[in-house]
């Protein structure tokens, strides 16, 4: 794409900020969570941190101090593939010993908070990437989680939740300042948040975003997605989708090479030297690239400041020239100012311990 198509649709999702920031209905839901003012534990308690991801989750114990919060235990990241809500349910009591009483979720799926009992719970507005976990559409997560292991334990735990994204957000609270810093996710999924004041957090659900022109292949991706029509930014760009890009491009244009069945096969094409095939692959990682930069400088002239984006996701880490192409763009689209990109360690398990902690 060249830059003046880029400006435009950098332009567009400034628009989209404006008018959703103003309380006007755009492509992007603009979700707003408030922020807990009291912490759920007391001093010398442990906690349990669960991430859920698209495709992994992992969990930690945490024991809150008066100095902050400390690692009592953590377990590496792990692929999941949970099918429905019972299987949800049933995972999570299945993780969570008889002696922790309180529960910090960050769950990779978007949800409208709900702020109740002084902890912020989320119910559930879509399930991406083809539909998994249906029966949690419309549900309180964390009420749900409590009210389970009610029934087949006969005990009472304390459930907070929030998305994968908002947890990045807080995760920054240790190291930067809350108005310039913003958490993206680019992976399986994509999507931004960033702190509308000190107690207040603008989840903008920017997989969305639909002010740009759709690809021919996004198109027949969306016609046979289980939910057409919505989530069209995340289809043209993100992991979920990218490798089914490439499949479309070979069918249409009869290339005789395999079908690939991930991403990850998508990035390994385009590092080899396979006359054509390893052009188009480089291609959709690039144009993928430009478009999510095209958010990243948006919300930074939204800003209208340096910022500090806190990014998740193995598409932007590791693919092929993903992140050089990234900055590329954004200093093109937004030269007066400074973007900077870091990664912090630990940062769903830390951000999702700020809900309780």
């Amino acid at each position: 794409m060249n830059l003046a198509q880029l400006k435009i649709i950098k332009n567009n999702f400034v628009y989209e900020l404006q008018d959703a920031y103003a309380g006007k209905k755009t492509s992007l839901p603009f979700i707003v969570h408030q922020l807990p003012s009291s912490s759920l534990v007391k001093d010398g308690e442990i906690f349990e941190v669960l991430v859920i991801g698209g495709s992994v989750w992992k969990k930690a114990f945490l024991k809150k101090t008066k100095n902050g919060i400390e690692f009592i235990k953590k377990q590496a990241e792990q692929p999941v593939n949970l099918k429905n809500q019972q299987d949800f349910l049933a995972f999570i009591e299945n993780e969570l010993p008889d002696e922790i009483t309180t529960l910090a979720l960050n769950f990779a799926i978007p949800m409208e908070p709900v702020f109740e009992n002084g902890r912020l719970d989320g119910i559930v507005l879509s399930v991406p990437k083809e539909g998994k976990l249906q029966g949690l559409i419309g549900k309180k997560v964390g009420a749900e989680i409590e009210k389970y292991i009610f029934e087949k334990q006969k005990r009472r735990i304390k459930a907070s939740v929030a998305n994968d994204t908002l947890s990045l957000v807080l995760s920054g609270l240790t190291k930067y300042r809350w108005n310039q810093f913003v958490a993206g996710i680019v992976g399986t999924g994509v999507n931004f948040a960033f702190f509308l004041n000190e107690e207040k957090i603008a989840n903008l659900e920017a997989a969305n975003f639909d002010k740009f022109t759709l690809t021919q292949e996004a198109r027949i991706i969306d016609k046979e997605s289980r939910e057409p029509n919505i989530h069209l930014f995340e289809k043209e760009t993100a992991g979920a989708y990218l490798y089914k890009h490439f499949n479309i491009v070979l069918k249409e244009n009869r290339i005789d090479y395999p079908s690939i069945a991930s991403t990850e096969e998508l990035d390994s094409v385009s590092r080899k030297n396979l006359p054509q095939v390893s052009d188009i692959a480089k291609k959709l990682i690039k144009r993928s690239a430009q478009l999510v930069a095209c958010q990243i400088a948006g919300i930074t002239e939204f800003k209208q400041k340096d910022m500090v984006f806190n990014m998740e996701g193995s598409l932007f880490w590791k693919g092929n020239g993903y992140k050089e192409m990234v900055e590329k763009t954004v200093r093109q689209l937004v030269p007066e100012y400074n973007v900077t990109f870091v990664k912090i360690k630990d940062s769903g398990i830390l951000g999702a311990a700020k809900l309780v902690s």
